[in-house]
């Protein structure tokens, strides 16, 4: 594997895999309504590089984000 690719999540379960992928869904749709409506510069680029990370996250579940 690349040293710049991160390793796919595993999980122990189905239970938590189904658990993060919901928790990261709520959290992606809660970012980007947030950097939508967010009014100032650095706050919505704050935002915006955790919506990033949060949809790295999901692909490393195998999810399209």
């Amino acid at each position: 594997m690349n040293p710049t690719t991160p390793d796919p999540l595993t999980f122990a379960s189905e239970e938590e895999r189904t658990l993060l992928a919901e928790l990261l869904d709520t959290e992606q749709a809660r970012l980007l309504v947030g950097s939508r409506h967010s009014f100032h510069r650095e706050y919505r680029k704050e935002l915006r590089r955790r919506l990033e990370l949060v949809e790295g996250l999901i692909k490393r579940m195998g999810k399209p984000a």
